[in-house]
């Protein structure tokens, strides 16, 4: 059951018919975004498949039931989720909309002893040092989830996430997203050029770094396939070939490996790879149909 419930969790956005994402919401000082949109994923092939799936899965529903009650928050009714930062590593700001109950939210927080709450204008933030790296959130009323590492990146946020701080510029590599697939429900785009001005690599990431200007990637549902597909710019037209020749090898390996396992033969439906000038694209799509397979074998192990 956890296998099944993780599983859905992880490929629920992957199945969104997404709205594009809001600029005004991320930050004008954003090196690299992060876009789910959940809203349409019922409308998918493998959205409906796994609404079906759940309405016949008591034990989960009432998982999730519990989620809501304890936290207030409702998985199955979440809009979007954004995130955005600079690079700075475990630094950046996440706005999740839909499915917020904020008096439950901060009814939950205000009950644990290692959770501190504070006041920002007529918003509650509440911060906790427990775990890995501290972390702070806070509930709005407009169902709303802010998400940050500490009280002041939490407060920025609320600006953002009612599209009042100042936002991001459209980067040439993101406007090309934009178009590669109709409605998509993942969206990724890094300024690999200017995330290396505040994050460290070791030498192996510097020397792959050192010679990629931006990055991006799209995925959603199309033509029966769930469709990656990503674009590369490289920082002179010298090191694109080879890092094309790279890509084209890594997925060739992937396809001979997947070939020799029944159970994976058909994880790479199609894929391509084309380069003009500095700038490489990446298509691989999966079948719907095997990733169906897929998740109603593990649903049969799982009951």
């Amino acid at each position: 059951m956890k296998i099944f419930y993780a599983l859905a969790l992880i490929s629920t956005p992957f199945f969104a018919s997404a709205k594009p994402l809001d600029l005004k919401k991320v930050s004008a000082d954003s090196n690299w975004i992060m876009h789910m949109n959940f809203d349409s994923v019922r409308n998918s092939e493998i959205g409906i498949f796994m609404e079906d799936a759940f309405e016949n899965m008591p034990e989960v529903q009432r998982k999730v039931l519990k989620v809501q009650e304890k936290y207030g928050i409702h998985p199955m009714k979440i809009s979007s989720f954004t995130m955005f930062g600079t690079g700075e590593k475990h630094k950046g700001i996440g706005i999740l909309e839909g499915g917020i109950n904020a008096e439950i939210v901060s009814g939950f927080a205000q009950s644990k002893d290692s959770i501190e709450g504070s006041k920002v204008g007529e918003n509650t933030i509440f911060s906790s040092q427990k775990g890995r790296r501290p972390m702070a959130f806070t509930a709005l009323e407009n169902g709303k989830m802010i998400f940050g590492p500490d009280r002041d990146y939490v407060s920025d946020g609320i600006f953002f996430a009612n599209g009042l701080g100042k936002s991001i510029e459209l980067h040439p590599i993101h406007q090309s997203l934009t178009g590669l697939l109709v409605d998509p429900g993942f969206l990724f785009f890094a300024n690999v050029k200017n995330v290396m001005e505040v994050v460290e690599f070791n030498e192996w990431g510097r020397s792959m770094a050192d010679k990629i200007d931006s990055c991006g990637m799209v995925i959603g549902d199309q033509n029966g396939e769930l469709k990656l597909v990503a674009l590369l710019k490289t920082t002179s037209i010298e090191v694109s070939e080879p890092i094309e020749n790279m890509v084209r090898g890594g997925l060739a390996m992937m396809e001979m490996k997947a070939g020799k396992d029944s159970n994976t033969e058909q994880i790479l439906n199609s894929y391509q790879v084309t380069r003009e000038g500095k700038i490489i694209r990446v298509e691989v799509g999966i079948s719907n149909s095997f990733l169906i397979d897929r998740i109603k074998k593990e649903i049969k192990k799982s009951v």
